[in-house]
């Protein structure tokens, strides 16, 4: 998959292109960038309809970004914070609700869609799984 991104593109338009893509996921953009493995607080996220250029400190906000399922989800917050000055949060929906990825970025985008896969099917579908262990004793 690749992204364009450019002065006139809404943080919008990029999450919604990820998250086309990787529907158990989404990113978020913040005034502060985070740690490695650290959450992003709820107090420095940015609005969704906030342009590139209003938002980046960078003088080149045009390019393009490529993604792949094997990538870590740190390393594409990483990387755009490095190229176009993006504090980014990825986030994995959890059966209702979206978690920031926090203490899993060492998993891949697919690897973290799957779980947020499964979490949500459990969910939806009232797949308690401890309760299912009891019941076949």
């Amino acid at each position: 998959m690749i992204i364009e991104i450019y002065d006139s593109q809404s943080l919008n338009e990029i999450s919604n292109l990820f998250n086309n893509i990787y529907p158990f996921l989404k990113i978020e953009f913040y005034k502060k960038p985070h740690l490695w493995q650290e959450e992003s607080s709820i107090a420095n996220q940015l609005d969704l309809n906030l342009t590139v250029s209003e938002i980046s400190k960078k003088k080149n906000h045009t390019g393009y970004m490529e993604i792949h399922f094997w990538q870590k989800t740190g390393v594409i917050e990483r990387y755009l914070k490095n190229r176009f000055g993006l504090n980014a949060q990825i986030f994995r929906l959890h059966g209702d609700e979206w978690v920031q990825t926090v203490g899993t970025d060492e998993l891949t985008l697919e690897e973290q869609n799957e779980i947020g896969r499964n979490a949500t099917y459990n969910f939806m579908h009232g797949n308690d799984l401890q309760f299912e262990k009891e019941k076949s004793m």
